[in-house]
């Protein structure tokens, strides 16, 4: 997925003017979308130009397994089936994005209409890209470890109307040592080494319990 998303994130650029290095937009909490494209977790490369604009800058990339985009997608698919959301989810598998994001970055000419189109072909609402940075799997056990598990991510909610970001969020932890888990178990939960896995998936609910539309 890397390879096309490299070309198309060139074309899309040409064609939008440069528009990747604007600047962020107004987050919103609107609860007035009903169905949500979920599209799957794309690596984060330095080397490449992004498709996607999200409001994010500064983040720590570091290495990221063959296996995390898969991982993160099971786990945020699993996830979008047990939480308490008003909305109805449409997952694409990683083969079904990759062929509709070809064809409308062909077809459109700025990221707003870009986003426009996705949601028209899909018949959505608003449009949930998630991006990976960082995802280093831990170097040991659960009880002793040489390197503890790192993950950094982000969601972005695009409306479908008008391609801009409604909704962001960001999670970018490296598990601190263990003796300070007492003071982190909102995010750890366990007095334990976690794997990259277990990390993720403990912000993952941690991002989607601010989803819009989420009951504080």
């Amino acid at each position: 997925m890397k390879n096309f998303l490299f070309c198309l994130g060139l074309c899309l650029v040409l064609m939008c003017g440069g528009c990747a290095t604007s600047p962020p937009q107004t987050k919103s909490t609107t609860t007035s979308f009903k169905t949500v494209l979920v599209l799957p977790f794309e690596s984060f490369n330095p080397e490449q130009r992004e498709i996607f604009i999200v409001p994010f800058k500064g983040i720590i990339s570091g290495p990221i397994q063959m296996s995390a985009s898969e991982t993160l997608n099971q786990v945020l698919r699993k996830r979008l089936q047990t939480v308490n959301l008003p909305y109805q989810f449409r997952p694409l598998t990683p083969q079904e994005a990759e062929t509709l994001i070809s064809e409308t970055v062909a077809e459109s000419q700025s990221f707003p209409e870009f986003i426009r189109m996705l949601a028209s072909k899909t018949g959505v609402d608003t449009i949930l890209y998630g991006r990976i940075y960082r995802y280093q799997e831990r170097q040991g056990s659960g009880f002793s470890v040489n390197e503890p598990a790192s993950v950094a991510f982000i969601l972005v909610l695009y409306d479908g109307s008008s391609g801009k970001i409604v909704w962001a969020e960001m999670f970018d932890e490296t598990q601190k040592p263990l003796s300070e888990n007492l003071l982190n178990l909102k995010i750890y939960k366990k007095i334990k080494w976690l794997t990259a896995k277990e990390l993720a998936e403990n912000g993952i609910e941690l991002l989607l319990q601010k989803f819009p539309g989420a009951k504080r």
